[in-house]
């Protein structure tokens, strides 16, 4: 083993075990320090809220709906959550005034202006997710709460640096795509006991993208768990592919044996789709694309939104190393692709400092930093 694998392992220890006492109890260290609430509305600020940033099309209709009186894709018309965005950083200036003027909101000059401002931060940008573990860190290290823009980091050695952070300040972090939150994981999860042995999952999700849109994949991992063997990425481009398949070997569990599961980038009326064929009886689920963009902020986002409300008033949604798994397999399949032409790849054979190229190599400048 070498002295980098062993330094990766002893810090996933200590996440582990930090990890595991705060799911139990919130007493155990994980309130947030940041502003006293006493019954105001949460101040939030949000970085990424430029060009592909899920803040500014989707989760601020939802967040502050009576600040979008003219938004041309609608809004609840009512606000669901307790939150107010107050502050916004983005690498493009004019992006930032452009959405804090919409938000009624601050701009700030630095990304780490907002430390003592507010009382959690939402990552909204894709193209940033490579610098993230530097944009959260003075914001992690004053005990802010972070929510972290998939696919979370781009290296394992990044993913280590948020957690070994969050779990040392007692920080909540919420890594997560939106069908993590959806009823329909649960309730599969529970329609396991009565179908058998899994003898395959077959699911689908809707996109053209891996790095970005793949959420049905972190989906399953709720259902199924995160105890995966092998990953396989086949598909001709990461983005804007014109073919997509990712197959997972989970490793079973007692009187479970391994089974594989498929999932396929389609472009088609659902959100997803996933058939779970058991010895005994086959289950599955969907969800349709609505034609009404309401309906598609109501069900598809606000869930998720909901849980970042709740990582802001302190709570920890799942153990760390669950984010650190989630961006171990995400990685996997992206080493399979690039690296052994789709051939199925073991989660431990991707370096820590091994990285797919970034979307927008050059998108933050590092002197900021």
């Amino acid at each position: 083993m070498t002295e980098e694998r062993q330094t990766s392992t002893g810090r996933r220890n200590f996440i582990k075990s930090t990890a595991a006492l705060g799911a139990v109890s919130l007493s155990a260290g994980w309130e947030a320090e940041a502003l006293p609430l006493s019954g105001r509305k949460l101040k939030i600020g949000a970085i990424g809220n430029g060009e592909y940033s899920f803040m500014t099309y989707c989760w601020s209709d939802i967040i502050e709906p009576d600040k979008e009186p003219n938004s041309k894709r609608g809004t609840l018309g009512t606000p669901f959550l307790n939150m107010d965005i107050t502050h916004v950083w983005d690498v493009n200036p004019e992006a930032a005034e452009k959405f804090a003027a919409r938000m009624d909101a601050t701009a700030v000059k630095h990304y780490d202006d907002m430390v003592g401002k507010v009382d959690g931060i939402i990552f909204g940008g894709f193209y940033e997710v490579p610098w993230q573990h530097k944009l959260a860190r003075p914001y992690i290290e004053a005990g802010i709460p972070v929510y972290l823009s998939k696919p979370f980091a781009y290296r394992l050695r990044d993913i280590d640096e948020v957690l070994d952070l969050a779990a040392k300040h007692n920080t909540p972090i919420l890594a997560t795509t939106k069908h993590e939150h959806y009823n329909e994981a649960p309730a599969l999860k529970a329609k396991l006991k009565n179908i058998g042995t899994i003898q395959s999952v077959q699911a689908t999700c809707w996109t053209r993208d891996y790095a970005i849109h793949f959420h049905t994949k972190y989906m399953l991992l709720k259902i199924f768990g995160y105890d995966i063997d092998k990953v396989s990425v086949i598909t001709d481009k990461d983005t804007g592919n014109k073919y997509l398949q990712d197959t997972t070997l989970y490793k079973g569990w007692d009187g479970q044996p391994p089974f594989i599961c498929s999932l396929h980038g389609v472009i088609n009326s659902d959100s997803f789709s996933v058939t779970i064929y058991g010895s005994e009886n086959t289950v599955s689920a969907s969800m349709l694309r609505s034609p009404d963009w309401k309906d598609s902020l109501l069900f598809r986002y606000v869930p998720q939104l909901i849980e970042m409300q709740r990582t802001f008033e302190g709570n920890l949604y799942e153990p760390l190393d669950n984010i650190r798994r989630k961006t171990q397999i995400f990685l996997a399949g992206y080493y399979s692709f690039l690296e052994r032409g789709g051939a199925p790849v073991s989660l431990d054979e991707v370096p820590v400092d091994w990285s797919p190229p970034h979307p927008k190599p050059n998108w933050v400048n590092e002197s900021i930093f």
